[in-house]
């Protein structure tokens, strides 16, 4: 199961962008990721299900099929799932190390591109919305559906 990492959007996006629709989509989305992990549709996830949900996803991790998952292909998927997110596979920290010295100044973390905000801002006024923070996250999920 793969959800939204709340933390990257936290990065990305200013607090005021969180408001009641937000946070009623946020339930909604909530409802929607137990659903699924919820397996056995009894209303409960139980360890077995947890067991499952985990198969699955070393399954993906486990991108040769050798049985193991190495440290090359977690890195491996995380460097796609940014490239998914942001439209580079260069870390926050890559990015925000706007002079390449290997350390992140004050100035450089707060001016450091915001691939996700951009992404998100579809009407690209600088601002978003309730409605394409929403969109946003949709299209994020749907890219992690397809890809099960």
């Amino acid at each position: 199961m793969k959800k939204l990492p709340l933390f990257l959007l936290a990065l990305a996006l200013p607090a005021a962008t969180l408001t009641p629709v937000a946070g009623a989509a946020a339930q909604d989305r909530a409802g929607r990721a137990f659903s699924r992990a919820d397996l056995n549709g009894d209303g409960v996830i139980d360890p077995n299900e947890v067991t499952q949900l985990r198969a699955k996803m070393f399954d993906r991790l486990d991108k040769n099929g050798d049985g193991v998952v190495t440290q090359e292909e977690i890195e491996s998927a995380k460097r796609g799932f940014r490239a998914r997110l942001t439209g580079s596979s260069k870390t926050s920290f890559e990015r925000a190390d706007a002079n390449g010295d290997g350390k992140v100044t004050r100035e450089e973390f707060l001016n450091a591109p915001r691939p996700i905000f951009e992404r998100a801002d579809t009407n690209h006024d600088g601002k978003l919305t309730p409605q394409e923070f929403e969109s946003f996250a949709e299209q994020v999920r749907e890219q992690a559906r397809q890809r099960r």
